[in-house]
């Protein structure tokens, strides 16, 4: 009776487990492609909402739909043009792009430098994504000159991670290497 109970032990055990794994493996399948569509979609949809905004305040590039990338300049600097090779200083502030619980896209505030004694500085050209420097900012900062300021709205996959969060990144350009 002891060795029945036994095997009935081990079958019940295997069975639990098997459903279990199961189970747990249907939560676990990711659609890549999905996930990018969702997240330009999301972009484009907050985009709409501020491009008439922003593009009123200056000068802008769009080219979302070929590198996930949208730059407005909302204050034109003076002087120098940033060049690959010398080093810049800059400040930020990093949002998120999601939804509300009203599914309405919007901003939420991520990070900032502003209250760092200094700047952020890098070497324009040089993507360090352990430092913070990565493709999306560096573009933008190749758009701009001494003083300016500008939003740009970039996805994932010019960030960091690709997280399928889109970003928006408020940049004062502060320091160009003579």
């Amino acid at each position: 009776m002891k060795r029945n109970v036994q095997n009935l032990l081990i079958f019940v055990s295997i069975i639990a487990g098997s459903v279990f794994m199961n189970a747990c493996d249907e939560g676990y399948r990711i659609n890549t492609k999905k996930m990018i569509q969702d997240e330009q979609d999301l972009l484009k949809e907050y985009l709409e909402i501020v491009e008439d905004t922003l593009a009123k305040q200056g000068t802008h590039f769009n080219y979302l739909d070929s590198l996930g990338y949208a730059f407005f300049e909302l204050r034109e600097g003076t002087g120098d043009s940033v060049t690959v090779g010398k080093k810049v200083g800059l400040r930020y502030v990093y949002y998120q792009i999601g939804r509300d619980s009203t599914d309405t896209p919007g901003i939420y505030f991520d990070r900032t430098n502003y209250e760092n004694p200094e700047p952020l500085v890098y070497t324009v050209g040089d993507v360090d994504v352990y430092n913070g420097i990565f493709t999306g900012l560096d573009l933008a900062v190749q758009h701009m000159t001494y003083n300016s300021k500008a939003w740009v709205f970039i996805s994932s996959s010019l960030w960091t991670r690709q997280d399928f969060t889109p970003r928006v990144l408020e940049l004062e350009l502060t320091y160009i290497e003579k």
